[in-house]
């Protein structure tokens, strides 16, 4: 419908805005393109009646009068003037896209209308909830119908398991084969499918007829601008052209001849993850409306095709439209702009869609954590001045505290690294960890500022180092990144550093600088050799093993990602950085405490006074004393007697008999239990276990104790006596020899013998009495059960004359009756 582009220029024309047109557009090449479209079709030059402003690229002039924005530049200048002086129409651009900053800089224009009611505003979309923001505007909408040609749609999800941009090149080259015309437009999530997806496209041209006329090319915000703009040009004449793209193709800009598409079904979406504290991009399914979007921009100038790599079935499973962003990401700079524009408490401002109360919690919680809001939910004077630096608080708090300190410009690239994507393209940890700066310990952080700087020396031309590859257009962005932190962070005259003075290295002060942002991001590595942390509120926390930081101590993790299911979950920490026991109880003295116990010690055997410096109840450092005397086995005695009942100590004295005298007594309480007797409970135990750790400092005295003597001591004799004759320890038998009967609670008791030792026993052998009969393993010459039976006389009867004649020619010496 060419909304974008002549919406703008019919309102100039009208006479009707009194003031500057603002385009609110989501993304930086959305804006400069669309500026630089609009400015040569009125046949002006950009940056006089048409300009453009982002993060990076300012291209104005007094005269201008339709400016390009993006909605964060947009909301900055709200933050300076919420009246919008000098505005006279704003214009949000792909309304439907509903990023948290569209959803805030359209509450901001309502709200500087009841001041102005002569600024306009209008919200575009091609695929958004008219509706809604009419209603929230009371405003009409207007239906704009643009001329589309017809676009087939096909589902070829492709070979399970392969990579996404196998399956892509493979659906280019179907399209190619097939005779399409034009050229084609390839979506995926972000830079790095984007690469690959050009590498296997390529590979698959090449190799048929007239592959070779196809120009395989980028495009991604990140790319240097003249890129960007060599990607969207049209193909030279006799070529034609795949671009690879991001979302950044799918509204605003229009690429002529685009005739083709393939589309991943994938985008990178902001989401918060409590756990970091941070927004972090994740890789989703786009949804229904998204899928329309890029499927129509074959179709902008000549019937289309479009392959989606997903199947219909999946298609009909997603979700109408995307979730507004103000319902899945952290509203923690949401908050502070809305804040500091004055508009009240945050849960009053005018949302189209509000936020949940967990997220606004967990805002203000942030928020509150870093010094930013007075308990009355009012801005703190340090946190009007975070308000002004474009990076989310806790980034903000580290340039404030860095500047402290005297290292804001080395901070401000260690927030850029963190925040923006990462510098390193390719490379291991073993790689990485060659550009660690002389004098300093691994750090993720600092290898990848060590690399950028390498790479920002050659004049971002050499991307590779110590065997590390750098995207150098991440670098680029990083070190544009950085230098405006510096310079927002250097904007205002307020002093808010360190509570207390501060020495050491540069590392050691940007690390603690770190450390007013993420105080909450700290963990403890309990040993070298392992991965595995302690972290305060966490569980099943180990550093990934991409991470170069190495030693035990404290670390500060930038980023805490989660895997697994259910009982499986674990944590793995990124951009890993080491921190000194120092720096942290300086940051942080009243996290720290010590304290004092006496306790049994594992490793002395013995109960020992601890002292223990701990952090959060992470204890970090510890001092054993151990104790002597009367006062060791005063100390040592419950958690030896605890340990013993548990049966997780066993004295040596506690052999094979004792554990037979505890069956034997269970065994015939069980068959009299009109007589009484313990059972050696948990109870019982405890009280025996009381006894055995008596006058024992340590473990290894436990060795000497009377162990049978105490648990027999446990029945009066007359009970000792009757589980002797009810349950004897063995059973004489015709021939002198005793036989050794075994017990077991709940099972029969059990007796072995060779079977010329029952020749003389008349009837089968019982205990209790006679009530209980004895199991009977009869066994050869050889030692080696030939029978087992509780009827011996049935045996004698029925088995013995088979058995008899087989091991009578076996063991011919042998006496066989």
């Amino acid at each position: 419908s060419g909304k974008t582009t002549q919406v703008p220029q019919i309102l100039a024309r009208s006479g009707l805005v009194e003031g500057q047109i603002v385009v609110l557009e989501p993304r930086r090449l959305a804006a400069r393109m669309t500026a630089r479209r609009v400015a040569e079709e009125m046949g002006v030059a950009l940056g006089e009646d048409v300009g453009f402003q982002t993060r990076f690229e300012r291209v104005v002039s007094p005269r201008t009068r339709i400016r390009f924005v993006t909605e964060g530049v947009f909301l900055r200048q709200a933050q300076r003037d919420p009246l919008l002086k000098g505005i006279g129409c704003v214009l949000l651009d792909e309304f439907h896209e509903r990023s948290v900053f569209a959803d805030l800089a359209l509450g901001v224009v309502r709200a500087a209308r009841l001041q102005r009611p002569a600024l306009m505003v209008a919200a575009m979309s091609a695929t958004m909830d008219a509706g809604q923001a009419a209603a929230y505007l009371s405003a009409p909408v207007i239906t704009a119908e643009g001329r589309a040609y017809p676009v087939s749609v096909r589902y070829e999800p492709g070979a399970d398991g392969a990579p996404v941009w196998e399956r892509a090149a493979r659906a280019v080259r179907r399209l190619v084969d097939e005779g399409h015309e034009g050229d084609a437009l390839v979506f995926m999530p972000g830079a790095f499918e984007i690469d690959r997806t050009v590498d296997a496209v390529r590979a698959e041209l090449r190799v048929i007829a007239g592959g070779s006329a196809f120009d395989v090319v980028p495009l991604h915000g990140s790319m240097p601008a003249d890129r960007q703009d060599a990607a969207v040009a049209p193909a030279a004449r006799g070529r034609r052209k795949v671009i690879v793209a991001t979302n950044v193709a799918e509204t605003s800009i229009t690429i002529p001849g685009v005739r083709m598409v393939v589309d991943s079904g994938l985008a990178r979406v902001f989401r918060v993850d409590p756990r970091r504290g941070l927004n972090a991009l994740r890789t989703e399914a786009i949804s229904r409306a998204s899928a329309d979007q890029r499927s129509g921009r074959a179709g902008r100038t000549a019937p289309g095709v479009c392959v989606r790599l997903w199947t219909e079935w999946e298609q009909a499973q997603r979700p109408a439209a995307e979730t507004p962003e103000v319902r899945r990401i952290d509203l923690a700079e949401s908050m502070l702009m809305v804040l500091s524009m004055g508009f009240g408490p945050f849960e009053k401002f005018p949302w189209l869609d509000p936020p949940t109360e967990d997220a606004v919690l967990r805002a203000r919680g942030t928020l509150e954590s870093i010094g930013a809001l007075h308990a009355d939910g009012m801005l703190t004077a340090l946190g009007h001045r975070l308000a002004r630096i474009p990076v989310h608080p806790r980034l903000g708090r580290v340039l404030v505290e860095a500047a402290s300190l005297g290292v804001l410009e080395r901070a401000a690239r260690w927030c850029a690294i963190v925040s923006d994507r990462d510098v390193v393209q390719s490379g291991g940890a073993a790689q990485l960890v060659r550009l660690t700066p002389d004098g300093e310990p691994p750090s993720d952080i600092a290898s990848r500022e060590e690399l950028l700087l390498r790479v920002e020396s050659s004049g971002f031309r050499n991307a590779r180092h110590e065997g590390v590859e750098a995207s150098l257009g991440a670098c680029r962005e990083v070190a544009s990144a950085a230098r405006e932190l510096v310079r927002a962070a250097t904007s205002g005259d307020e002093e808010f550093g360190a509570t207390a003075a501060f020495t050491g290295d540069s590392f050691a002060r940007v690390s603690r600088a770190l450390l007013a942002g993420f105080a909450d991001h700290v963990g403890w590595r309990m040993d070298a050799q392992r991965p595995h942390c302690a972290m305060p509120g966490r569980r099943k926390v180990s550093i990934d093993p991409t991470s170069i930081q190495r030693g035990m101590g404290f670390i500060l993790a930038l980023e805490v990602r989660e895997g697994g299911r259910g009982d499986q979950v674990h944590q793995s920490l990124g951009m890993v950085t080491p921190l000194e026991v120092d720096w942290v109880e300086h940051a942080m003295p009243d996290r720290v405490s010590t304290q004092t116990e006496v306790r049994f010690s594992d490793e002395l055997g013995a109960a020992a006074e601890f002292e223990e410096r701990v952090f959060d109840g992470i204890v970090f450092a510890q001092i054993v004393r151990p104790l002597r005397g009367r006062e060791a086995k005063a100390a040592a005695h419950d958690e030896l007697a605890s340990r013993v009942a548990s049966g997780e100590l066993r004295p040596a004295t506690w052999d094979e008999s004792v554990d037979q005298w505890i069956a034997r007594v269970r065994c015939v309480a069980a068959w009299f239990p009109e007589r009484g007797l313990i059972t050696y409970d948990a109870d019982d135990m405890g009280v025996l276990a009381a006894e055995i750790a008596q006058g024992c400092a340590r473990a290894s005295d436990l060795d000497s104790r009377p162990v049978l003597d105490i648990f027999r001591s446990a029945l009066s004799w007359d009970e000792q006596q009757f589980v002797e004759r009810a349950a004897p320890a063995a059973l004489a038998l015709a021939s002198g020899w005793k036989m050794k009967v075994e017990y077991a609670e709940g099972k029969p008791p059990r007796g072995r013998g060779k079977i010329q030792d029952f020749y003389d026993f008349a009837g089968h052998p019982t205990v209790a009495g006679g009530r209980v009969k004895v199991v009977l393993e009869l066994l050869g010459p050889n030692r080696r059960p030939v029978q087992v039976t509780e009827d011996l006389p049935g045996f004698w009867e029925r088995l013995y004359p088979d058995v008899k004649k087989e091991l009578k020619r076996r063991y011919p010496r042998h006496e066989w009756r």
